[in-house]
């Protein structure tokens, strides 16, 4: 039974941008069951295991090899069961009965039941775990009461027997059910828990079909296949997450054959397609995702002070770098919501390059040509294609006499800083965790939602904010398009971003890779395609 909250909510699929000669697996061949499939994260080790601080794809990606849900995702963006085999919703919107599959295990061999689910979310909304994502689970009837410590349970989930989850929302939230999807929302074993302590990002239980074998800092990590696992012993033996920093250095390993996917370096794109070894490996699309420089509005010299931000939006040539940096892959942003989101309508005409008028705006903030700028301080993530971006935000803010000062962190430095709100200005991409305008307005605009909840450019607007709230709460799918689409109309009014492009992935796939690329979806970027079930691809080699 697949059932998505709000009828018509279900996304278009994304037009493919490119699909340049990949072989897909030919039609009879039996999945080999054996291989150890090995990938780059990229150049840092993700910053948490446990599923109530997963905030980024690098984590994401490992641990939804290691934890489920309730339910999940399939390629298409739907929401499908996953240790939920079915479910029902009340006719008031608000009450979801959860009917669990029985014989789920978790990785220690103990059975799952519903009172697992029942401590897995209360244990996410107690402010002792200081999870991250509480916005997952807090509108759950009396979770406000819990989170604020009034009261010491949460009437809104309850459990029927010991396969039967009931859970009660305080109000209708039409995207509830794909919220469940998310990492905060998997079941972990309280026993498990207890015994690790705060070692259990590093040692993670869950009921998936990898577990955790090996982790060697800045260097891998090795997932073994479970045997026991609910839905079958996967086809691989083990994965092995490599951690490489260099862009290149993942390119040559992919060359080289001892990487069975890799990303596209920066600056190499063009000459990938141009090169008749490498070009039919390639896959490119669309998918939803936003790249930004997010300016902390919170701090000088862009507290209270919109005609500064909307200057250094003019002032930065998108289309220049969406040509130049990112090699033609992707699109100028406008606005916030990516083309494929609903409520994306391509209408908004955002900041065109405009460097006379950036001046202008820039005099009219109070700092004529610049002057009386101090330097302002760029942070982005280590990584080539990063650091060409900030050298080109830098170069393009100088023309108009702004001095940025760069400085980049590895990915868990980096978000620990960027979620303290101790930054001025800093690079960061946003890939959707649901398709709704809900993940992208509300989690990164609302003002409740400040610092590591998503909001980091601590944007706060009581007119943004109850257009939000009534959003969210809104039934009818036309109206719900309005007022968030009004709402990012206000938002970018406000420029507490220099929106840069709306992203799309590249990915390198070996020929002997077999049921990867049919599981992609416009919610996995490269290299680490979160959302794929590794458990489903094969080798044949």
């Amino acid at each position: 039974m697949r059932r998505a909250i709000g009828a018509g909510w279900t996304p278009a699929v994304l037009a493919v941008g490119l699909v340049l000669g990949v072989a897909l697996p030919a039609g009879g061949e039996s999945p080999r069951r054996g291989g150890a499939y090995q990938f780059s994260l990229g150049p840092s080790d993700p910053p948490s295991l446990d599923p109530a601080h997963v905030t980024d794809t690098t984590s994401h990606a490992v641990v939804s090899e290691l934890f489920d849900g309730l339910v999940e995702f399939d390629p298409q963006m739907r929401v499908r069961p996953a240790i939920a085999e079915r479910w029902e919703i009340a006719a008031d919107g608000r009450t979801y009965r959860f009917f669990l599959r029985k014989g789920v295990r978790f990785q220690n061999g103990r059975e799952v039941s519903a009172e697992d689910f029942r401590y897995s979310f209360l244990r996410v909304l107690d402010p002792k775990t200081k999870s991250e994502r509480t916005w997952i689970l807090d509108r759950l009837e009396g979770a406000t009461d819990f989170l604020g410590g009034k009261t010491a349970d949460v009437q809104g989930i309850r459990v029927r027997d010991r396969y039967t989850l009931e859970l009660r929302l305080g109000e209708r939230f039409p995207p509830f059910l794909a919220l469940l999807a998310y990492p905060a929302a998997m079941v972990v074993p309280r026993e498990a828990v207890e015994q690790a302590g705060a070692d259990f990002s590093t040692r993670p239980v869950g009921t998936g079909p990898f577990r955790l074998t090996e982790w060697r800092r800045d260097d891998r990590l090795v997932l073994t296949a479970n045997p026991d696992y609910f839905r079958g012993r996967p086809h691989l033996d083990r994965i092995v997450f490599r951690i490489i920093p260099e862009d290149l250095t993942r390119l040559q390993e992919f060359k080289a054959g001892t990487l069975h996917h890799s990303d596209v370096p920066a600056g190499l794109y063009q000459s990938i397609v141009a090169d008749p070894a490498l070009r039919g490996r390639l896959h490119s699309q669309s998918i939803l995702g936003i790249q930004a420089v997010r300016l902390n509005v919170e701090v000088p010299p862009f507290a209270g002070n919109r005609k500064l931000r909307q200057a250094f939006n003019h002032a930065v040539d998108k289309e220049a770098f969406a040509r130049v940096i990112m090699e033609g892959r992707v699109k100028p942003a406008a606005g916030i919501l990516p083309p494929g989101m609903p409520g994306y309508s391509g209408g908004l005409a955002g900041y065109p390059f405009d460097r006379a008028r950036a001046g202008q705006l820039l005099a009219e903030a109070g700092f004529p040509e610049g002057k009386g700028l101090p330097p302002l301080a760029l942070h982005y993530n280590t990584s080539l294609t990063n650091r060409r971006l900030a050298e080109f935000v830098q170069a393009q803010l100088a023309e108009v006499g702004v001095k940025v000062e760069l400085a980049a962190l590895d990915w868990p430095a980096y978000l620990k800083l960027v979620d303290a709100g101790q930054t001025q200005m800093h690079r960061m991409g946003w890939i959707a965790d649901y398709p709704d305008p809900e993940n992208f307005l509300t989690v990164l605009f609302h003002s409740r939602n400040i610092g590591a909840r998503g909001n980091t450019s601590r944007y706060r607007n009581p007119e943004v904010d109850a257009l939000l709230d009534r959003a969210d709460r809104t039934m009818g799918e036309a109206e719900r398009v309005r007022l968030y689409q009004q709402a990012e109309r206000r938002i970018v009014e406000d420029a507490p971003w220099i929106f840069l492009n709306y992203y799309s992935t590249d990915l390198l796939v070996h020929p002997a890779v077999r049921n990867l690329l049919e599981q992609l979806s416009p919610m996995d970027s490269s290299p680490t395609v979160s959302l794929v079930q590794m458990r489903l691809v094969w080798l044949a080699e």
